[in-house]
């Protein structure tokens, strides 16, 4: 049982691009993202903070990093009635994702952006996808006081 939720961030158009991001990973990847949000990052949330998972970024931006693949994750993390009944074999493919997150609410984490690192690991690059992800934090932060304002005035 999950601990944490997690959500999409949306940008204006509706559009969520982790999903976006999520849909051009490969099937290996995916299932390591997956099996790290669930038996994880729900799971622990900003506990995290503390272990090789999680990097505060600062002003409330997290990088949530994956290094496992999925069958290494679930090994590690799984409830032991889910691991007796199914043994996966760990993949030869390198997995390095990083996904940028902020925690907020009621043990809400929002997903704002993630790239693969094992892709291109260089900094610039890195600079280049946390820039993004603080734009969208920003912009989230934005609308959130924008919502509040609005509730506000109609009480």
């Amino acid at each position: 049982m999950s601990e944490w939720t997690t959500e999409f961030y949306e940008d204006d158009a509706g559009r969520r691009p982790v999903e976006l991001w999520m849909d051009s990973l490969t099937i290996a990847e995916f299932a390591a993202l997956r099996a790290a949000i669930l038996r994880v990052l729900e799971i622990q949330g900003i506990d995290l903070g503390s272990t090789p998972w999680l990097k505060a970024l600062g002003e409330g931006l997290f990088e949530f990093r994956i290094r496992h693949d999925a069958a290494t994750i679930e090994a590690l993390y799984a409830p032991m009635a889910d691991a007796e009944q199914s043994t996966p074999q760990p993949t030869q493919h390198k997995i390095l994702l990083r996904l940028f997150i902020h925690f907020h609410g009621n043990k809400v984490i929002l997903l704002l952006h993630g790239y693969d690192k094992g892709g291109n690991d260089s900094p610039r690059q890195q600079n280049k996808e946390i820039q993004e992800a603080r734009k969208r934090l920003t912009h989230w932060k934005a609308a959130e006081a924008r919502r509040a304002k609005q509730q506000r005035k109609k009480k």
